[in-house]
């Protein structure tokens, strides 16, 4: 099973059991502030990976510092350090707002411009995306100069190149592919 995949099967759980006792904004939250304090400490981050320290210490350890937290992210971190996936807790935390964003139907959009899109524009396409996913969407401007103009929308793993660059390198390929198939030709006539 691969990591991701570990990630996303413990953030299920822990979203429904959350759901259920209507605690998912708690949750998050706590979980979040946990992985925040692993992310900015190097001592809990070796705690983590460290092998030769035992699940109980650990487990002690994780249970002190999320005195007061929620009970279900309390649980979740018993668990993962029982089944020895105390590094995926981050990757979990990732997927469990990934859950929840998409249950409260918010859509995260990337759009690479290049040159900075003013307010309007970033509105108006906003609101264009929002009435065509029927979602609300968080825009994400990005300038990379090398798209030359145009834009490019990433929407979780789609996206959507109306790029100049794209289209220069579509062009490319369509007047490069029948030479190759006419110089074929010539060839097989001679």
């Amino acid at each position: 099973m691969s990591e991701s995949k570990v990630a996303r099967v413990y953030a299920t759980a822990l979203f429904q059991a959350a759901e259920e006792a209507g605690r998912v904004e708690q949750v998050r939250r706590d979980l979040g502030e946990f992985v925040q304090a692993v992310d900015s400490s190097a001592e809990l981050r070796q705690l983590l990976a460290a092998e030769e320290i035992s699940d109980l210490k650990k487990a002690e350890v994780f249970m002190e510092l999320t005195e007061g937290g929620d009970e279900l992210m309390r649980n979740l971190l018993r668990l993962i350090v029982d089944k020895s996936r105390e590094t995926e807790v981050a990757a979990i935390y990732r997927a469990y707002v990934e859950l929840v964003e998409r249950a409260q139907g918010l859509v995260h959009v990337e759009v690479v411009s290049a040159v900075p899109l003013p307010e309007a524009l970033q509105l108006a396409l906003r609101t264009k995306i929002e009435s065509s996913l029927k979602k609300t969407v968080e825009l994400t401007p990005i300038v990379d100069k090398d798209i030359l103009g145009g834009l490019r929308l990433r929407i979780g793993d789609r996206v959507a190149d109306a790029s100049v660059r794209h289209r220069l390198e579509q062009l490319r390929e369509l007047l490069i592919t029948p030479m190759a198939s006419l110089e074929g030709s010539v060839e097989a006539a001679s």
